[in-house]
């Protein structure tokens, strides 16, 4: 790290494009930039963009405005590439535990909810693939508004019972439909893993997976391209005179509860956790840790999220799927959830010093998990397990570009980049709970205002 802090303070401090654009350009001139890349801001800064892109980043006294460029003179705002949720289930289902429903209109209203935080790239991991592909490809073609997506289909969630040969023909299907990635779900051993990402490699697309009965080094092993949630709830994790009495509690108690105990029964520092965080790390597979998503359910009646300031953001039709979520759950248990809270940042953060690839996913709409603003409380739950706010605007930006493939095109404030960009009022990184302070918005050169896209989603404000 030393090594690379050096690098940096060595980096030239501006990068400039001699021969922008003739084109009308906006100048977003005198800022304090957090590049993506570099781990200290840059302050007295200018990012000359143009027709879609960025070209010019250079210090404001540098930039020669030429005749009708636009300057937005912004002194005292803060300027970040566009923010990534690698976990947003956009396509909104009605009736999302029987994977049926599709709701195109608050889809599209969810879209814009995304791109009034500030979320100009998403991952939509689980869809049905037919209402994904079309509204994915109604985004590119400029037909819908919302963050640049990409998609798979549903979740291949089989066992034993199956072939690797039906794992084929499945994922097959799928890339026939047209979809990104394919989605790999709990009950996947290891061998049926190993056999959706050849045969998904094998048609060009990629395999991300919500894992339990294969561990991350075993899916890592098999050719995984991303692993969603930072624990996985895998029983060969845990110390072997525990396994049998979490099967006996998932038995008792059901998957979600039984989780509190694995939580407090994980060893950290076991070869088989270690095995698991070294192997994510060292291939740099991208890992969506979803803390948001897990914290409304360990601490689900904790004011802040059962009562969040931003609930006025979620549609009515989300809000409604959220009816009855845990009213089965005693206080004692929601009291063991919050005491077990801890071994997850724990977790987290261990990933991290390792120096996995971790990036922001909100695994929206997930109960209590606000679209948009979820993403944002991820970001400071991040904070929360000890990694800094520095760090965590380079996962939820440059991160989310490289673990999608996309870094040649976004992810950082550079010259030849899409101008994904996020204009913010306040210091994200004297408090990360400023990423939600938002200005601007940037789409590929486009300028949108917050408060303007919220009204055309018909929701409330962004809650500061």
């Amino acid at each position: 790290m030393a090594l690379l802090l050096a690098h940096i303070g060595c980096a030239p401090t501006a990068e400039v494009d001699r021969s922008p654009s003739p084109a009308v350009a906006i100048v977003l001139e005198d800022v304090t930039l957090f590049d993506g890349e570099s781990v200290a801001p840059r302050t007295g800064m200018s990012v000359v963009v143009s027709q879609g892109k960025i070209v010019q980043v250079a210090r404001t006294q540098d930039v020669s405005i030429l005749p009708g460029w636009r300057v937005q003179r912004l002194h005292g705002s803060f300027v970040l590439p566009g923010l990534f949720d690698t976990h947003a289930h956009v396509t909104f289902l009605r009736e999302p535990n029987t994977f049926s429903g599709y709701d195109a209109a608050t889809s599209e209203r969810i879209l814009k909810i995304l791109l009034a935080h500030g979320i100009t790239t998403i991952l939509n991991p689980a869809a049905p693939e037919e209402p994904a592909v079309q509204l994915r490809d109604a985004i590119a073609a400029g037909q819908v508004l919302g963050p640049r997506m990409l998609t798979a289909g549903p979740p291949i969630n089989w066992s034993e019972e199956k072939t690797p040969d039906q794992v084929r023909a499945e994922v097959n299907r799928q890339a026939d439909a047209g979809v990104d990635y394919i989605k790999v779900y709990a009950r996947m051993p290891p061998s049926l893993v190993r056999a959706a990402t050849d045969a998904a490699h094998a048609r060009g697309l990629r395999v991300v997976g919500h894992l339990q009965a294969t561990s991350p080094e075993e899916a890592v092993a098999a050719g995984i391209d991303a692993i969603t949630h930072g624990a996985t709830w895998t029983t060969g994790l845990l110390p072997e005179e525990r396994r049998n009495a979490y099967l006996k509690r998932q038995q008792q108690v059901g998957f979600m509860r039984s989780r509190i105990d694995w939580l407090n029964w994980i060893d950290l520092d076991s070869a088989q956790v270690q095995g698991s965080i070294q192997a994510v790390a060292r291939s740099r597979t991208p890992l969506d840790p979803t803390l948001i998503a897990y914290v409304t359910k360990f601490r689900g009646r904790d004011p802040r999220y059962r009562n969040s300031p931003y609930l006025d953001v979620a549609p009515r039709e989300v809000l409604a799927t959220w009816d009855g979520w845990l009213d089965d759950w005693p206080d004692e248990e929601f009291a063991r959830g919050a005491a077990a809270w801890p071994r997850m940042l724990e977790l987290v953060k261990r990933y991290y010093d390792a120096g996995a690839l971790l990036t922001t996913g909100s695994d929206f709409p997930n109960p209590y998990v606000i679209p948009g603003a979820g993403l944002h409380d991820e970001m400071e739950l991040l904070v929360q397990a000890g990694i800094p706010p520095a760090e965590v605007i380079r996962i939820a930006t440059r991160n989310g570009a490289e673990s999608l493939r996309l870094l040649g095109e976004t992810g950082t404030v550079a010259v030849g980049k899409r101008a994904d960009l996020v204009v913010l009022g306040a210091d994200p990184t004297a408090d990360i709970n400023n990423v939600r302070k938002i200005k601007i918005v940037f789409l590929g050169g486009r300028e949108y205002s917050p408060v303007e896209l919220l009204e055309q989603a018909g929701v409330g404000s962004l809650g500061h």
